[in-house]
């Protein structure tokens, strides 16, 4: 027989067996595997390994990065919201960015399953393929006056990879040879510094050497024309622009006259164009005083000579020949602040019929100006003196007699320090040769000191302790070297050794002598370049130490492409510094293309 339970019983038994026989079911963490059947709502992960952050490039980029979470469908490259490839396990890629614009783009990594997009992080791209280029130097390419002291630095159009540039990829060179030197890269790798251990050589073509090595913070190497900038630093920096009036290629000048004002800064004059010129450092620039100068319309201007009187203020002389007065004159201006006021009345010749083939100008601190000039007729030949006595020339001293006939150079004269004429020249005669000769007025009478001279003179300084200092060339060991001799009072002595070559030339001689503010003597020496460069010179300053001739500075020489030519004036500035204005031609020199150039030493 068969029991019946009432339903009652059935539903009760049921709800006993669920709550006895409860099954816990635990949560599925990222790595973990759903039962089979269900569905995984996990997220995708995605983080970068490649490349870095802010990462720029010229090329191939590796992109990878690391996936968690359930499997993807598909992994996808995203650059600036567009997908552009795809990633395969194990999700890299090399990512060719020749394809796309140079400049900023931001990539994303998404990731596709089952109707769900997830994202990576964006990471920021540069794409630079442009080479790095030099957008401004100290010095200039191609710079030939620069100062030793300049800096070295180089700018460049974008940040270079520090590591890329140190003392090996990046030097400082001569044609000799490596310069030492520290380099040094900014913050911001766009501006490079290179410091000097010792000041850089002069006369030396110096250049910044960079290795093909050096490249951008993309691996871009240097645009070609900026991995080399070169400079040339002389011996002697131009004061200025070189002087000169008209078209260059028309400029033709003779010799120079340069002094220092008292206020220790150039003045410098020369004629060209039948007018004198006379200009002044203002501290920024040449400036004219008072414009050309000659006497009229139609008489032309030659030869200057430049003093500054016990004031300060210039003073200028000049030559002129007047056709309608068929004579020789000598002109004398004052600068009075404004303008070129005359001094006195024209001067001419004493001889009649006779011409003026040189004129002087000299003044000492403490003394009235002295003017002389050199004056021949058809019998007859002397150098007149004059001085400026406030109001007139007046007669300084009785006419030096002069060998008609005999041809006469390097006529010069000063001041001794009884304030009275000392001469010197060159005379030539074709029964003697060419004989040096000095004379000395004695307040009575011209006595002549030529003899035990040893030299043939160019210039001429009197000593502080009133003796003569003659400066010239002589005949030594069978070549002609820079000599200076002092005359003590009663003979002729050497002033050291003769002075050696400057740079293997020849015909060596001394062109200019000075004291400085100590009392000690300056010289130029010069010579010419080689025996077939006879049309050129080249000069160095020295200073007798008491014991032996010191070098200041090293070889003054002309630009490329030109030659210094004439007799150079010299000067001495404040610092005792020497100053020296020279006649520079193009090479070949021509009768036209010369300019009036001021040099100072550079250190």
């Amino acid at each position: 027989m068969e029991l019946m339970l009432p339903s009652r019983f059935y539903l009760a038994l049921l709800m006993l067996l669920l709550t006895c026989a409860c099954i816990q079911i635990p949560e599925l963490g990222p790595g973990a595997s759903p039962d089979a059947g269900s569905v995984d709502a996990r997220p995708v992960l995605l983080n970068w390994t490649s490349p870095a952050a802010n990462s720029i490039t010229n090329g191939t980029l590796r992109i990878q990065v690391e996936v968690t979470g359930p499997e993807p469908d598909r992994v996808e490259l995203l650059v600036d919201g567009a997908a552009v490839e795809t990633l395969e396990s194990p999700y890299a890629l090399d990512w060719e960015t020749w394809r796309f614009a140079e400049g900023a783009h931001v990539l994303v990594v998404r990731a596709l399953r089952n109707e769900q997009v997830f994202l990576s992080a964006e990471r920021n791209v540069v794409v630079d393929r442009t080479l790095p280029r030099q957008i401004g130097q100290t010095p200039v390419n191609g710079a030939s006056e620069v100062p030793i002291q300049t800096p070295i630095q180089v700018t460049f159009s974008e940040s270079l990879n520090p590591a890329t540039v140190n003392g090996q990829s990046v030097q400082l060179m001569t044609d000799t040879g490596p310069l030492a030197a520290e380099v040094l890269l900014s913050a911001d790798g766009r501006t490079l510094t290179l410091s000097p251990a010792s000041p850089l050589p002069v006369n030396a073509r110096v250049r910044v050497v960079m290795a093909n090595t050096v490249v951008d913070l993309a691996g871009n190497r240097l645009e070609a024309l900026s991995q080399d900038w070169a400079w040339f630093v002389p011996a002697y920096l131009q004061w200025g622009e070189p002087q000169f009036v008209g078209r260059f290629e028309e400029s033709s000048i003779g010799d120079t006259s340069l002094r220092v004002g008292m206020d220790a800064l150039p003045i410098v004059g020369w004629a060209q164009d039948g007018s004198v010129h006379v200009k002044r450092w203002n501290g920024e620039g040449w400036e004219y005083l008072g414009g050309p100068m000659k006497s009229g319309a139609t008489p032309a201007a030659w030869g200057n000579s430049l003093q500054v009187n016990a004031d300060g203020r210039p003073m200028v002389a000049w030559l002129e020949y007047s056709s309608v007065l068929s004579q020789s004159q000598v002109h004398v201006r004052g600068w009075n602040g404004s303008a070129w006021a005359p001094m006195g009345t024209v001067m001419t010749t004493s001889l009649a019929q006779s011409g003026i083939p040189w004129m002087g100008f000299t003044s000492r601190a403490q003394a009235l100006p002295v003017v002389a000039w050199h004056e021949e007729n058809a019998s007859q030949a002397q150098v007149v003196f004059r001085q400026w006595d406030g109001s007139n020339w007046v007669a300084k001293a009785a006419p030096l007699p002069m060998k008609r006939g005999a041809t006469i150079n390097y006529l010069g004269f000063d001041l001794d320090a009884s304030e009275r004429p000392v001469v010197s020249f060159r005379q030539f005669e074709s029964s003697t040769g060419d004989v040096g000769r000095v004379m000395q007025w004695n307040g009575t009478s011209w006595t002549e000191i030529s003899t035990g001279l040893g030299l043939l003179p160019v210039t001429r300084v009197m000593g502080r302790d009133g003796s003569v200092l003659v400066g010239g060339t002589a005949l030594v060991n069978g070549a002609w070297t820079g000599l200076v001799r002092k005359w003590d009072g009663g003979a002729w002595v050497t002033v050291g050794e003769p002075l050696a070559g400057i740079a293997g030339g020849t015909s060596r001689t001394v062109d200019a002598i000075a004291q400085d503010s100590q009392g000690a003597l300056i010289v130029l020496v010069t010579e010419a370049p080689s025996a077939t460069q006879t049309g050129s010179r080249i000069g160095q300053t020295r200073r007798w130490t008491g014991t032996q001739w010191e070098s200041l500075g090293e070889v003054l020489k002309p630009g490329p492409g030109k030659v210094l030519w004439g007799l150079p004036d010299f000067a001495l500035a404040g610092d005792d510094e020497p100053l020296v204005s020279w006649n520079e031609k193009v090479d070949p020199a021509e009768t036209y293309m010369s300019a009036i150039h001021v040099y100072r030493l550079n250190h």
